[in-house]
């Protein structure tokens, strides 16, 4: 069996660890170890984008300060957009997000990279990202008006997500012949773990679940491959050491930006969902490259 398929089984086990876990702590709890978990490996995990971009490219001090300054100018133009434009920022935000997760998730089958694959994988992150919302309609409306000024109602999430699954059975018919049937199997095994998952925890400790166990682990996985060849604890470390100054950067922006904003957002997590979409635009770049090797 695959390295990659046999850390899916270790994802599989921590999930139900974490499922555990949501029944023998208070909500409060819950909520802190969810921010804890997204601030750190979530955060940590596009940590190493400029390294990932940087290798096997020998660039000039020009050309990399010209990256390092756009980059830059991404991030702050995606945060800042989320106060201007809200309603189109928060929209490619998610689709964007959606595929995101799916190709990072289904990397492990080295399937074509196609417009079809790309519509395939977008559904099924999109289905992920909006099945939360929904189960958790209440508290995402809450910070979807709270970011868009708005009083959206739920059919804003029923509809999308109705539409990314017909999307996604409608692909799969396309990419059936790819998968074994105990892939298949498999793969819905995953999806009503991860629903389970979403039914019974709150919003943040749901997302912070599928965010970091499902996402962020085959991602760093993915990238030490890449970075170092192999994964062992030396490779670990190595990457740890060489995510910190982006790491400690990143949650320095939160802190700025929370300070600037929190007479404007009356929600906390809304200024978290505008830096991490501020993050998510050029580290989704970096990794479509990536995962396009």
């Amino acid at each position: 069996m695959s390295r990659k398929f046999q850390l899916y089984n270790l994802i599989m086990v921590l999930s139900f660890f974490f499922l555990w876990i949501s029944f023998q702590i208070p909500e409060a709890m819950e909520f802190a170890l969810g921010y804890f978990l997204i601030l750190t490996i979530g955060v940590g995990h596009g940590a190493n984008d400029l390294k990932i971009y940087f290798n096997a490219r020998k660039l000039n001090l020009k050309k990399t300060l010209l990256f390092l300054g756009l980059y830059s100018l991404i991030v702050l133009a995606g945060t800042g957009l989320f106060f201007i434009v809200p309603e189109f920022i928060l929209t490619l935000f998610i689709v964007i997000s959606g595929y995101h997760f799916g190709q990072e998730h289904f990397e492990k089958y080295e399937i074509k990279t196609t417009w079809y694959y790309n519509l395939f994988v977008s559904a099924y992150g999109l289905m992920i990202i909006l099945t939360l919302l929904y189960i958790h309609a209440q508290e995402s409306l809450l910070i979807i008006n709270d970011l868009l000024g708005s009083n959206l109602e739920v059919e804003v999430l029923l509809y999308p997500l109705i539409a990314s699954v017909v999307v996604l059975l409608l692909c799969f018919l396309k990419f059936r012949q790819q998968f074994q049937l105990k892939e298949v199997l498999k793969e819905l095994f995953y999806l009503l773990l991860i629903f389970t998952v979403f039914s019974t925890s709150n919003l943040i400790w749901g997302f912070a679940i599928y965010f970091i166990l499902w996402h962020s682990v085959p991602s760093i996985y993915n990238q030490i491959c890449y970075l170092e060849g192999t994964v062992n604890s030396n490779t670990i470390k190595t990457y740890i050491k060489d995510s910190l100054l982006y790491w400690i950067a990143a949650l320095f922006f939160l802190g700025v930006l929370y300070y600037f904003l929190s007479d404007y957002t009356s929600l906390f997590l809304s200024i978290i969902i505008a830096f991490l979409g501020g993050i998510t635009f050029p580290h989704v770049v970096v990794m479509h490259q990536l995962n396009s090797k």
